[in-house]
């Protein structure tokens, strides 16, 4: 139809228009660059912030979200990442005590999850130097009549003993926070400088804000 309309107009106009057109192409290339450029300073940034951003719901289609309290990609939840915090904290130490013990006992008597690690670390190097084959990492049973304190059947037995008489002989009692423990579990220092309680204080903030 162009060509016909073309055809039929005055041989002026005709080559009038056949210099019209191609400007009028040129100049809608330009306007389609222009608003291009415009869209990319204005709306695209936020586009594509949403599509390398995380939290957007387009990430969901590809893989999950990571969480919070991931370790190496996998999610770990919130209870859970207390026994890799003390875990990774023990490994520090080189030490033979299972973390997941520490945070079952804890629970189970409500205690503060970072008391018994700190208390294991602080008595016997986190259970490196005890009595052979004792399994007191705590110190437990000294000051109660034995010389070199209680003997535990495992690490697990051990842990839960002495979270259980810290609950029954010291929270109930009123003595709930590290420098009232103290002068029961170690009177020496209690009487002296307190270095049992500065040091269960430094272990129990270094745990909680271990760094994973």
């Amino acid at each position: 139809m162009i060509a016909q309309f073309l055809y039929t107009m005055p041989r002026l106009r005709r080559s009038t228009l056949l210099f019209i057109l191609p400007v009028w192409g040129a100049m809608g290339s330009i306007l389609v660059v222009t608003l291009g450029v415009l869209l990319i300073q204005s709306g695209a940034p936020d586009f594509i912030a949403q599509i390398v951003d995380p939290s957007h719901e387009s990430y969901n289609l590809f893989t999950s979200i990571p969480q919070q309290g991931s370790v190496l990609g996998q999610h770990i939840e919130s209870n859970d990442l207390r026994v890799v915090k003390v875990q990774a904290f023990l490994d520090s130490y080189r030490s033979p005590m299972p973390a997941q013990a520490f945070i079952d006992a804890a629970d189970q008597y409500n205690l503060p999850w970072t008391l018994l690690p700190a208390i294991a670390c602080k008595e016997s190097g986190c259970g490196r130097a005890i009595p052979r084959d004792s399994f007191n990492a705590f110190g437990w049973a000294v000051y109660t009549g034995q010389n070199s304190g209680a003997n535990f059947d495992s690490w697990e037995h051990a842990i839960s003993t002495v979270a259980r008489g810290l609950r029954k002989n010291y929270f109930d009692k009123g003595l709930d926070t590290v420098i009232k423990i103290e002068s029961r579990y170690t009177p020496p220092s209690a009487r002296s400088d307190h270095s049992w309680q500065k040091d269960i204080d430094f272990f129990m903030d270094k745990i909680e804000n271990w760094q994973l």
